[in-house]
């Protein structure tokens, strides 16, 4: 007897059989849900501890990443991740995912320096502090900031012990400001000098109960130097100390006189709230200013995020709050970096090294390692190039071969690995590819090829190929295609070229 089946259905009149069989729906559970309805499930080979952030390129499963869960879970050595990777392939939205899951986790989010205001919509949606630099918005450096209010609500030697680490960091950031300025190193007496001013100016401030002192009042008190700054430069007198400190006095006077006075001549207008649930600084309005002012407000920036941190840190020792995580999220940080002479590098190498004493993770994001390397000096390009190197987890996205095989040095790749990533910068054709919203008209550029694919990179473990999948809400909140949207309208049927000629002849004879 014939068999009535066929590969695609019953074979003869009424069977139905069809040409396209429909793909069917797909689920996805744990191993302990899925038992239930398949006896035979079997757990993926991926991990599954952290943000879930995609699907395996190469078996569809589930991938989950994150600094916290896969240090926590003994994945990676530190906290820490690198994200590389060109423009337009995705890694802000990446980011964003890891922003969003470790926040639905506790972890409290801070952007420290959004120079293109992409993370902004996303802190708004949790709840978060958003603070914009730049437009008369001030930083006072010698401030203690979060650190002097905790110091003073945790009293005692305890308290002085985080007064002294305050006014420490007030003095390296107006030293920091001071070097920008000028492009140079101070020297060790003047490093020394400007720490001396600081903790007297907040010793009697608070002895006469002034409100906190400003960079104008450090100014005035180098002018006017008591005998404790004397004795400090070995002067004889005041006249030989102002002979002494003069280039100091004159970097200083660059500051309140030039563009980082508006910034830094002041009293802080907004502090970053401890308790927040998330918190962004948007510094988008200096995007196009000079090096320098960006360099002085992003360090400015980092010092107080860092800062709220360890506030925080100390009020949990104390018992007087929660134990706290944070995310620290530093994007395009390389460019104030490379100012010559500022030592910046090294400033940020000293606030980002102790991550996982501190209970924080870091998310660096740049380019490519060819950022790292462009610094001013030698010396400098082998510090930066120490963040790679110790950034447990790396990803990235689409990267030209030679910025890869760079990248190998640090983490090592594959042949297989290389070919395959940097394939992903590869645009589909010529043909334009756009997409248009039906409801709305509006137009955009589709995403090429590449975008939202990230390969995964832990020690010398071969690398996992994901293809990042966001959400609706995800793509709502980050759009950085935003001012190239056009709206659009169907396109009239096109006039037959044969149809013009016949109606030019009429009007011809007419």
């Amino acid at each position: 007897m014939s068999n009535p089946f066929g590969a695609r259905g019953h074979i003869g009149p009424g069977g139905g059989a069809w040409k396209l069989l429909p793909i069917p729906v797909e689920f996805r559970g744990t191993t302990v849900q899925v038992c239930g309805l398949w006896a035979f499930a079997a757990g993926s080979s991926r991990p599954t501890v952290g943000v879930p952030i995609g699907r395996d390129i190469e078996s569809g499963a589930t991938v989950c990443c994150d600094p916290f869960g896969w240090f926590r879970a003994g994945i990676a050595s530190s906290p820490s991740m690198l994200v590389l990777g060109l423009q337009g392939l995705g890694k802000s939205t990446f980011v964003i995912r890891q922003i969003l899951g470790l926040a639905d986790q506790g972890v409290v989010p801070l952007v420290l320096g959004d120079m293109k205001a992409e993370y902004v919509a996303v802190v708004r949606m949790l709840g978060g502090q958003v603070m914009r630099l730049g437009e008369n918005q001030r930083i006072n450096p010698l401030n203690p900031g979060a650190m002097g209010q905790a110091a003073d609500r945790i009293g005692g030697e305890a308290g002085e012990i985080l007064r002294e680490q305050a006014l420490q960091r007030a003095a390296t950031t107006t030293a920091t400001l001071i070097q920008i300025a000028r492009r140079a190193r101070l020297a060790d007496w003047e490093s020394s000098l400007v720490s001396r001013g600081v903790r007297l100016l907040d010793a009697t401030h608070r002895d006469q109960g002034l409100p906190g002192p400003i960079l104008p009042d450090l100014l005035h008190l180098l002018t006017n130097p008591p005998q404790e700054l004397l004795r400090a430069t070995l002067a004889a007198s005041a006249e030989e100390f102002r002979e002494t400190v003069t280039p100091l006095l004159r970097s200083l006077q660059a500051i309140l006189e030039g563009p980082l006075g508006m910034t830094f001549s002041g009293e802080t207008t907004e502090r970053l709230d401890v308790d927040a649930p998330a918190v962004c600084v948007d510094v988008s309005a200096i995007r196009r200013h000079s090096s320098d002012v960006k360099a002085a407000i992003m360090m400015a920036t980092w010092s107080e995020g860092y800062a709220t941190v360890e506030a925080s840190n100390a009020l949990a020792e104390a018992g007087l709050g929660p134990q706290k995580h944070f995310l620290m999220v530093l994007d395009e940080m390389w460019e104030p970096l490379r100012i010559e002479g500022a030592g910046l590098v090294d400033q940020l190498d000293g606030l980002t090294r102790l991550n996982r004493e501190d209970g924080v993770g870091n998310i660096f994001i740049t380019h490519s390692l060819k950022d790292m390397e462009s610094m001013a000096s030698a010396a400098d390009a082998r510090k930066a190039r120490g963040f790679a190197e110790r950034s447990s987890i790396i990803v990235t996205a689409g990267l030209a071969r030679e910025d890869l095989a760079a990248l190998s040095e640090v983490k090592r790749l594959s042949e297989v690995e290389i070919k395959t990533v940097s394939g992903w910068t590869t645009p589909a054709g010529w043909k334009k590819r756009m997409l248009r919203d039906p409801a709305t008209g509006i137009e955009r550029p589709a995403p090429p090829p590449g975008a939202g694919k990230i390969l995964i990179k832990v020690g010398d473990r071969a690398g996992i190929q994901v293809q990042v999948q966001p959400t609706e809400t995800e793509l709502a909140l980050h759009d950085t295609n935003s001012r190239w949207l056009t709206h659009t309208r169907e396109p009239e049927p096109a006039v037959p070229q044969s149809h013009t000629r016949r109606t030019d002849r009429r009007r011809a004879d007419a």
